[in-house]
């Protein structure tokens, strides 16, 4: 038998578990983290001696995700058309909606400048793409870039709970959101 083709799934990392415990429970304990991680309290005390040291590598590793999916998707790219790009980039953020949702929702961290000046820093190529998308017309200029900006993140967050819910199908999940984003959800005139 040849396994060397053999795809072998991947465990999630403790980071990443630590946030989906944490997202569906924002009380939860240490202990409840390194139970859904499969290692013992001590380590992850070891690792993380305070649950604040916790919640900033949570942030850094979802601020790290962020800024690698805006890489790939090449959001600086000259020349692009924005809904191609703006597809491309939901797509590829609608995976980490548990990371999304902790760095929106976690307010303990909101003291951390060094975080929001991060979190500011990246959302700037999505700002500017948002100002290609209004001087090529497919986005009104009456709209603050921020705003945009802000109704796209929670778009896909809401998408992504849709989809975790079980209520969206993964792979409708962009369409709506470039539907509602660009569109609205208004009723169409007859």
């Amino acid at each position: 038998m040849d396994v060397r083709h053999r795809t072998v799934p991947s465990r999630p990392s403790l980071l990443q578990t630590a946030t989906e415990v944490l997202v569906a429970d924002p009380g939860a304990s240490l202990a409840d983290v390194a139970r859904a991680a499969g290692i013992g309290r001590t380590t992850l005390h070891k690792l993380y001696p305070t649950r604040h040291a916790l919640l900033l590598a949570l942030a850094e590793d979802a601020l790290d995700q962020l800024e690698r999916t805006y890489r790939e998707v090449g959001l600086d790219a000259p020349g692009h058309e924005f809904p191609s790009v703006l597809g491309r980039l939901v797509t590829a953020l609608l995976p980490l909606g548990a990371r999304m949702e902790f760095l929106f929702r976690e307010r303990s961290l909101d003291a951390e400048a060094g975080l929001m000046a991060r979190l500011d820093v990246l959302d700037a190529p999505v700002r500017e793409l948002v100002g290609r998308a209004v001087s090529a017309g497919v986005l009104r200029a009456d709209l603050p870039a921020d705003w945009v900006v802000a109704a796209l993140n929670s778009l896909v967050y809401s998408a992504w709970e849709q989809v975790s819910l079980g209520r969206l199908a993964p792979v409708a999940a962009p369409g709506m959101v470039l539907t509602t984003l660009l569109d609205g959800a208004g009723a169409r005139d007859g």
